[in-house]
């Protein structure tokens, strides 16, 4: 569907980005699933904001299920937060500063609060939670004033991808990724679905189940089977 999505695995993602980092430039790495390939369909400039991004990893199983369907190609499934986990060890291992952003206020300090715990060397520069609107450039100047080497940024998407891309040219960091809820998930608000689970590809549905906000989110569903569908055919009438 036009976007380059790394085909490796975690360890292999880790690599690339830590490489990028080594070299001092800047990466925002786009962990893409089925209702953002609707969205960027629909909205030209998200699309611009993914296209801008220098990795972009198969975070859904849609993603997963789309490529075997329209290329044959099998990926593996990287879900964001756990590649975020990666990042925080990788992170903890060479004492490089992480900001974390996102989440309601009690939720972003019990999750850095359980963080520290799991990676007790692990370098916290600075955190704010995500709701900020109307004070995003005191965020910003925040940030900034940490000199923070990696941002992870849970404001859900598709506003955690507009932000990285509005304010990356402005950031120390050189390693920034959207993480969705995962804040919540680190705080012990809320827990992933059960290994079973994830392993038949159907997280997305537990999300749905347990919280009415996701349910509401699953009309993008029809559209990306749509999407998929067409894209298909227009590569039979391609070839």
């Amino acid at each position: 569907m036009g976007f380059p999505v790394f085909t490796g695995s975690k360890q292999h993602v880790l690599i690339a980005v830590g490489d990028r980092m080594a070299q001092g430039l800047s990466t925002h790495v786009v962990t893409l699933n089925s209702e953002m390939l609707v969205n960027a369909r629909r909205d030209p400039e998200f699309r611009r904001v993914l296209e801008s991004a220098e990795v972009i990893v198969p975070d859904g199983i849609g993603v997963v299920w789309a490529a075997r369907f329209l290329q044959h190609r099998t990926l593996p499934r990287l879900p964001g937060i756990e590649l975020a986990e990666r990042i925080l060890r990788l992170a903890e291992l060479s004492g490089r500063t992480v900001y974390l952003l996102g989440a309601r206020p009690w939720v972003i300090e019990a999750a850095v609060e359980r963080l520290k715990e799991r990676y007790p060397r692990l370098r916290i520069a600075g955190r704010h939670h995500g709701y900020f609107q109307g004070q995003e450039e005191q965020v910003i100047e925040d940030i900034i004033a940490s000199g923070a080497q990696i941002l992870l940024a849970g404001l859900g998407s598709p506003g955690q991808e507009y932000f990285i891309a509005r304010a990356r040219h402005r950031l120390p960091c050189l390693l920034m990724m959207g993480v969705g809820g995962s804040f919540d998930i680190w705080a012990g608000y809320r827990r992933r679905a059960a290994r079973w689970v994830q392993s038949i590809g159907m997280e997305w549905l537990y999300r749905a189940l347990v919280d009415v906000r996701h349910l509401r989110r699953l009309s993008f569903v029809p559209a990306f089977i749509w999407l998929v569908l067409t894209a298909r055919f227009a590569g039979r009438q391609h070839a």
